[in-house]
């Protein structure tokens, strides 16, 4: 949590709210691409894939996900921004003592990448986390068999006073 967020912590009990739809929607449509052992992974939300079960397998882990720490909020920032939160994610990662591999995701066309790294194992508590401590919308949970599944993060309203939470200009989807 940066300095400036601690002791702003104000209602814990506040409702959280999803990402919004069209923005899940861009996630649920993008291309994740996993750089590792030599090849390049590429995964579609609820698509099956053998490959990356057989790289999970490799690691002897039957879970992973994909995460990073750029554009919080699907907002964009600045390059060097977006480098500084993906160097300090990769920092918490490997403190974590879990294995990451080099990932990113984005629009087929290439218009919108996102670096990002793959987690293997941790359990999908930590993953959700992480992204929430890097103020990510969504990540991508990967089961055994290879299949990439969309996970939105949930934040409470920018009124709330709790930090994190959805930027003002953000308008959540409904509540769960």
């Amino acid at each position: 949590m940066p300095d400036s967020d601690r002791g702003k912590l104000a209602n814990m009990d506040a409702p959280r709210y999803p990402p919004p739809a069209v923005m899940m929607q861009s996630f649920a449509d993008a291309v994740y691409r996993v750089h590792g052992d030599g090849e390049v992974i590429a995964l579609r939300i609820g698509q099956p894939n053998p490959a990356m079960a057989a790289l999970m397998a490799r690691h002897g882990v039957s879970h992973g996900g994909l995460v990073t720490g750029e554009n919080p909020f699907g907002q964009q920032k600045p390059d060097a921004e977006n480098a500084a939160a993906n160097e300090a994610l990769r920092a918490a990662i490997d403190g974590l003592g879990l294995v990451r591999v080099a990932s990113d995701g984005g629009s087929e066309d290439g218009a919108w990448n996102e670096p990002g790294f793959l987690v293997l194992g941790g359990g999908d508590d930590t993953l959700d986390r992480l992204s929430r401590q890097f103020r990510q919308a969504a990540w991508v949970r990967i089961t055994a068999d290879g299949t990439a599944h969309l996970a939105g993060c949930h934040y409470p309203l920018a009124s709330s006073g709790e930090v994190p939470c959805w930027p003002a200009d953000v308008v959540p989807g409904p509540r769960d």
